[in-house]
């Protein structure tokens, strides 16, 4: 057996087995999700009393969870890419996976929101249904309703975006890429820069949720797949990526490193998929740690909402804001609030996993086709073949 691609610029390129399991990489999702919900815990009653708040200092930054989600996304999107797959077909699939769980989700938080604060509207709701409210950088709109569906709306642009980016990308040399992939950090710096001068205050208060502004976290999650693709990835290995991780991370409670850290998270996903596919030992792919990530999206989109709706009942059960609410050691009401509404939102996310999200990208993913015998795809509308093997 032999593998051979398509032309390229590179000549013939020897290319990874894209159809192998990558169990690493779900386990790493649930690491990133717990970092965006310790992050979310800091900002609720009751975990930020001065006797609790500390206990989660750690997760000051957990929001670079959701950069994570955003280079893994370009990196599984350019590793699984399909032979001849269309760029409907594509967004098809992008659909099933993202859209059911998401518009659970939103119900469950219109219900909530009208029985509380009842500050909703037809512009908010449609604005999430139709995944653009991160588009609308007013104060308020990007992350109402459900916080966390402003993600969404950039992750549908980053779809959008990949039939054109992905065959473009595949036409430069094994250099090019790796020189595109320096530069990446100079050009998000150079994007922010432009956006904050268009952007006028107070909107530019929101500007980390515009999905231009992301794009350079997808983009290096697309580049290093890529890379991977072809066999050319030359990044350390998976302790010292977690180490350039753990660093990064440590950096940016002194110096905003948002441009960079993406980079760092490339590293470490691309090191776990090579552990993976080695065989060699990895603790992301502990197998309590996968099941868990397999859950991860559906736990991403409930968590906050369960954190709100339990202040709201606590609120209800404690109207003098003692138990629950007040100075208290960990073990008290707080202890109780983060272990309850964690076990709440991981037992939700996988009834949404197992009960949507399973059975609608089963439902909804496009038929598999044969193409006609020496039928070709418009390079423009396809994404580009991945492997092909012969004998």
């Amino acid at each position: 057996m032999s593998t051979s691609t398509a032309s390229a610029p590179t000549g013939t390129r020897i290319r990874a087995r894209t159809d192998a399991r990558l169990p690493s990489l779900t386990g790493l999702r649930w690491i990133a999700a717990l970092m965006v919900w310790g992050f979310h815990l800091r900002t609720v009653d009751p975990t930020s009393n001065d006797t609790v708040s500390a206990v989660f200092q750690p997760f000051t930054h957990g929001a670079l969870g959701v950069s994570f989600f955003f280079v893994l996304s370009g990196f599984v999107l350019v590793w699984s890419a399909r032979p001849g797959d269309t760029a409907g077909r594509f967004l098809r699939r992008r659909f099933a996976k993202i859209y059911p769980n998401h518009a659970v989700a939103l119900v469950f938080a219109v219900v909530l929101v009208a029985l509380t604060t009842g500050g909703l509207s037809a512009k908010t709701i449609l604005s999430n249904a139709l995944l653009i409210n991160s588009w609308l950088l007013r104060p308020g709109w990007p992350n109402a309703i459900n916080a966390v569906s402003w993600t969404l709306c950039c992750e549908a642009f980053f779809y959008v975006s990949l039939p054109f980016l992905l065959p473009r990308l595949r036409r430069l040399t094994t250099e090019r890429l790796y020189i595109g992939l320096a530069l990446v950090p100079l050009g998000a710096l150079l994007v922010g820069t432009v956006i904050r001068t268009l952007v006028p205050h107070p909107h530019v208060d929101n500007i980390g949720f515009f999905p231009p502004m992301r794009y350079h976290e997808f983009l290096v999650g697309v580049i290093v797949g890529e890379l991977m693709v072809r066999n050319r990835w030359a990044g350390p290995r998976l302790w010292p990526s977690l180490g350039l991780v753990v660093i990064a991370y440590v950096a940016h409670f002194f110096q905003d490193m948002s441009v960079v850290i993406p980079l760092a998270f490339a590293s470490l996903i691309a090191s776990a998929a090579s552990a993976d596919l080695s065989g060699a030992w990895s603790p992301w792919r502990w197998r309590p740690l996968v099941l868990l990530g397999e859950a991860s999206y559906a736990f991403y989109l409930v968590h906050h909402l369960v954190m709100v709706t339990a202040v709201r009942v606590g609120e209800w059960l404690d109207p003098g804001r003692r138990f629950w609410f007040g100075a208290q050691p960990v073990l008290g009401g707080a202890g109780l609030y983060v272990v309850g509404t964690l076990a709440v939102a991981i037992v939700l996310a996988f009834a949404m996993y197992y009960g949507v999200e399973r059975p609608m990208m089963k439902g909804l993913r496009p038929k598999p086709r044969r193409p006609a015998l020496g039928a070709e795809l418009d390079s423009e509308k396809a994404l580009p073949q991945a492997v092909v093997v012969g004998p």
